[in-house]
């Protein structure tokens, strides 16, 4: 399946900045349930876990009860909460090809992203993303994402 890369635009010291960056849409959902949300997030070869906004946690009706309670350190140095639990992902690009479902982890933070990039919602990592299926970047043109 192919991705392409997503035009953001954000406003560092308020002034509009156009950028191309491996941001997709992967659906996430409780296990066994039909409701997914599908947040746009970086496909991050760097990031050791998926780590998705509490948001869609709360949409999705997931519990922490039995969440294991955790911290990731972020790429500025500042140490966020998170809670990890199984969730079911499905990737499609809609082109009518079967989406590839599999189960794995992602650690839901404790409170919302930063609104820094307000429209990104999600960063897929190497559990959650990687260690499932290949991907192969080739920028600016698309993401490539198959089955292991």
């Amino acid at each position: 399946m192919d991705f392409p890369y997503t035009t953001v635009v954000d406003w560092p010291k308020h002034k509009a900045r156009t950028r191309i960056l491996p941001w997709i849409n992967i659906g996430i959902r409780k296990p066994n349930s039909k409701t997914t949300i599908w947040p746009l997030g970086l496909v991050d070869s760097g990031a050791d876990i998926t780590i998705a906004d509490k948001e869609i946690a709360d949409e999705l009706g997931i519990s922490f009860k039995k969440a294991i309670k955790d911290s990731v350190r972020e790429f500025g140095g500042g140490i966020v909460t998170v809670y990890v639990v199984e969730v079911e992902y499905e990737i499609n690009d809609n082109s009518g090809k079967t989406p590839i479902i599999y189960r794995d982890l992602v650690a839901f933070t404790q409170t919302s992203f930063p609104q820094s990039h307000p429209q990104q919602t999600a960063i897929f990592g190497t559990i959650g993303l990687f260690r499932k299926v290949k991907v192969a970047f080739d920028f600016p043109n698309n993401i490539h994402i198959e089955n292991k």
